[in-house]
This record gives structure tokens, C-alpha cells and sequence, in this order.
């Protein structure tokens, strides 16, 4: 196990992806072909440190280990360290560079677990998503982002920053790995594990909502020709796509996240117990002062709405395999920013299932993705016809520059 973890520390000089490297101890420690894990550090590992990504709470050395991450333990997986997060898993940028280019970021919240697996430092990781902290560090990293329904996924362990929408979600080069280790976290509540080959035969015959949404004038040129040619290649194979407008396209849905995020974070981050909030980062600063003002009363609203709407959504999807739609407005931006995560925002409303799949590169060589979204439930058959989609994108050949070490390095 150490010459792995020298090699993970080794290339990660480059990357700043973990936020420790170590291995954790757990029911698969060591066996015959260990697939290296790195863990989200808002998950509590037994004998490594969860930090938050902040400095105004005291990392604590955890005791016990996240249910998630001992599901995959079982099954095989070997912890080796912590990746990077967005403090609290909010905003704020971090130390992650983007593989493909280190001047650019990796997106976040789970910045350094897109980026760690981009990397090759290791085949998985795992992170969350309350608003669009897997599927957009995944298009900006160019891997394969799995977020299941939420709820499928038990978050014993975990940081709970939102409840209503917390989700543990998945990366990895290949829709089989990132969806067998979803259902391996899930207890096979996601009916994928056990038959991952039982896939539709192409996507011929799929049904598929093309979706814009209220935010398309924000979408970059590059990126809207990038899925105008998805859009194209798969009706080229037999696809069955046609224009949908949902009840969560305008800005309603965008407002209503927020109300619930800021009503359930505050309050997360109050139950912390925060020792010097003298040293949040401006980002989470500003959330606790605009959150503290949402009332009670505002927030049940937000809850009944959400419930109309998402009523509405499982109505109109009854007839559809997935929605096709973007999951950023384009390639990543330069590092200190993490981008802007509406277009996935939507979708952690609604708590459906969503794939983001690497389809491309943009005019600054950064890879840029997909994103599919199914209904609420049918994480299975998303992830069957995501495994499809993938073949028809050949986006892996790719990883060999990145493996061959041809990145652009930080100025």
C-alpha cells in the first residue's frame, strides 16, 4: 500500500487535489487488486482527519467511517487520502488545479475529486452535491459524474450542509465504475451493480428532452455548439429527440434552491460551533448573513412549491428515458473560480438522477461535457443508457495525453 500512496502524494505537487494522503483502515485494507479511493473531506474516515475545507473549524481525527465510504471498503475500495473541497462544501475556490491546464480550476465543490481521478492519481472518488458540485467538476475535469436520486445514498457520516438536497455522488473515467460504486453505496438500492451490462442495444429508439432552460444567453458559443452536436450525433444513431420546456426552466426553480439552502445551511453551520468565524472565507461569510434572514414561514413555502413543481416535472418525464442539457456554461475558468453551477441547480431541486459524460474540448483545450437527467428512481436504466451515450462520444482516448503527463502547467 505505500508505494501507492507515495505515488499519489508524488503526483499530487502538481494537481493539490487531496487535502491529506493516508491510508484509512476498514474491512477491505488491503486486498489483492485494491481500487484506490479518494474520499470528499466532508466525510469522516476512521483515523483521518475531516477538516470541512476551513480554517475556522478545528480539524478533528475521525473515529468511525461514513457509511458510504465503508459500503465501498467492503467492496473492495482502499481509502488513500482526502480530496480537496470548497469550504463547507460551499463557493469558495481552493488550492485544486484543473489537470488539463493548471492555470485553470477544476470547479467545486468537490474540486479535488473531479480532478484526482482526471489526473490518474486515482481511479475513484467520491463527493457531494447540494447544487452542482459533481456534474460541473466533472465537465470541467472531463469525467464521468455520477449524482444519484437523492436519498438513495445514506449520508451517515457526512457533513450535512442541506438535507433537502444533499446527495453522495460518484467520479470516475467510465460510467461502469462511477455507477457500480453509486450502487455500492447505495446497497444496491440502485439496481445497477448486480447487472451494469444489462444496457439497451445503442441509443437507437431512446427517448430524449432536449432542455435549454431559462439560463441558454449564458451558455458560451463553444458550448452550445458542443451539445448542438451531441444533440446531432445521437439523433444520428437513432435517438428519438425532441424540444421540451420543464416547469423548472425559469428562474423560479434557481430561487427557490436558495431559499432551502440557505435556510438548512445556516443552520448546519450554526450547529458546528464555530470557533473563529473571524476566518470564513468571504463566500461563506456573505451565505450566514443573507441566510439568517430567511424566515420559517418562507422557507415552508419554498417546500410546498418545490413539491408542485417537481409533481409536475415526474408528469412530464413519465414519457421520456432522459434530458439532454448542459451541465456549465462552457470550459472551466481560471483557477479562483469555481464557476457557476445553475445549470445543475435545477435538477438538485428536484432530487432526480444526473450524468454528466465528457463529449469534447473547447477553444482553451479544456474538456467540456454532457449532462443526462433522469427521473427521480430510475437511476438504473440513466445510468444503462449514460453507458451508451458514452460509447457513442469516444471521449476516453482523450486520457492518454493526461496520463502521458501533457498538461499546460501553472504560470
Amino acid at each position: 500500500m505505500s508505494h501507492h500512496l507515495r505515488r499519489v502524494a508524488g503526483q499530487d505537487l502538481r494537481f493539490r487535489a487531496f487535502a491529506c494522503v493516508g491510508a484509512a483502515g476498514g474491512v477491505a485494507d488491503e486486498p489483492t487488486d485494491p481500487v484506490l479511493l479518494g474520499v470528499k473531506d466532508l466525510f469522516d474516515v476512521a483515523g483521518l482527519p475531516t477538516a470541512l475545507g476551513t480554517v475556522a473549524v478545528a480539524a478533528r481525527i475521525a473515529t468511525e467511517t461514513a457509511a458510504a465510504v465503508a459500503a465501498l471498503q467492503r467492496w473492495g475500495a482502499v481509502v488513500v487520502g482526502k480530496t480537496v473541497t470548497s469550504e463547507f462544501a460551499y463557493y469558495q475556490a481552493n488550492m485544486t488545479r484543473n489537470p488539463w491546464n493548471l492555470a485553470y480550476s477544476p470547479g467545486g465543490s468537490s474540486s479535488g475529486s473531479a480532478a484526482a481521478v482526471a489526473a490518474g492519481e486515482v481511479p475513484l472518488a467520491i463527493g457531494t452535491q447540494t447544487n452542482g458540485s459533481v456534474i460541473r467538476p466533472a465537465s470541467y475535469c472531463g469525467v464521468v459524474g455520477v449524482k444519484p436520486s437523492h436519498g438513495a445514498i445514506p449520508v451517515d457520516g457526512l457533513f450535512p450542509f442541506a438535507p433537502s438536497f444533499d446527495t453522495v455522488g460518484s467520479f470516475a473515467r467510465t460510467v461502469r465504475l462511477a455507477g457500480v460504486a453509486a450502487d455500492v453505496m447505495a446497497g444496491g438500492r440502485l439496481g445497477y451493480r448486480e447487472t451494469p451490462e444489462q444496457r439497451p442495444p445503442g441509443v437507437r429508439g431512446a427517448r430524449l428532452g432536449l432542455v435549454r432552460t431559462g439560463d441558454w444567453s449564458g451558455v458560451t458559443e463553444p458550448m452550445q455548439d458542443l451539445f448542438a452536436g451531441t444533440v446531432a450525433l445521437l439523433d444520428g444513431h437513432g435517438a428519438k429527440v425532441e424540444e421540451l420546456v420543464t416547469p423548472l426552466c425559469g428562474e423560479e426553480a434557481l430561487a427557490l434552491h436558495r431559499t432551502i439552502s440557505e435556510f438548512e445551511g445556516y443552520r448546519s453551520l450554526r450547529r458546528l460551533g464555530m470557533q473563529r468565524p473571524d476566518l470564513l472565507g468571504a463566500e461563506v461569510a456573505e451565505f450566514i448573513r443573507d441566510a439568517a434572514l430567511v424566515s420559517e414561514e418562507v422557507y415552508a413555502s419554498a417546500l410546498a412549491r418545490r413539491r408542485e413543481l417537481l409533481a409536475e416535472l415526474d408528469a412530464q418525464l413519465a414519457g421520456l428515458d432522459a434530458l439532454v442539457t448542459v451541465p456549465a456554461a462552457g470550459e472551466a475558468p481560471l483557477a479562483g473560480d469555481n464557476g457557476d453551477p445553475r445549470f445543475c441547480t435545477r435538477w438538485s431541486l428536484a432530487g432526480t438522477p444526473a450524468v454528466c459524460l465528457p463529449a469534447g474540448f473547447g477553444p482553451a483545450g479544456l474538456p467540456m461535457g454532457i449532462q443526462l437527467v433522469g427521473r427521480r428512481g430510475s437511476d438504473a436504466a440513466l445510468l444503462r443508457l449514460a453507458a451508451c451515450v458514452e460509447e457513442v462520444l469516444r471521449f476516453a482516448r482523450n486520457y492518454e495525453r493526461l496520463d502521458a503527463g501533457i498538461v499546460v502547467p501553472a504560470p
